[in-house]
């Protein structure tokens, strides 16, 4: 199966390492998730992996989507230069993305 482009692959993943490390530290504060917590969603905890599973089977545009679903639903506040590495990813994929939106 062919790859993905590697300076997308190389953008989700610089995207996900701040989006993980601010879900991680979200689960370890709240400590048990109750299960009416936005953080009990499925695809949250583990979303790196899934993000990533959808970039090594050509969809990108799903991986993007639930990228922007895992900062949006706890919700994250992500930094600028992740902001621009989310617009960077939208612009290669032609995918609509508003920085106000994460």
């Amino acid at each position: 199966m062919p790859r993905p482009n590697n300076d997308l692959r190389a953008d989700f993943i610089e995207a996900l390492k701040e989006v993980s490390a601010l879900m991680s530290t979200a689960y370890e504060q709240l400590g048990p998730v109750p299960d009416d917590h936005a953080l009990a969603q499925a695809g949250l905890e583990n979303g790196s992996e899934i993000v990533l599973d959808y970039v090594d089977h050509n969809e990108a545009g799903v991986a993007f989507e639930h990228l922007l679903y895992m900062i949006n639903e706890p919700p994250l506040v992500v930094s600028d230069a992740c902001k621009g590495i989310l617009a960077r990813i939208a612009k290669t994929l032609e995918m609509p993305f508003h920085s106000g939106n994460v």
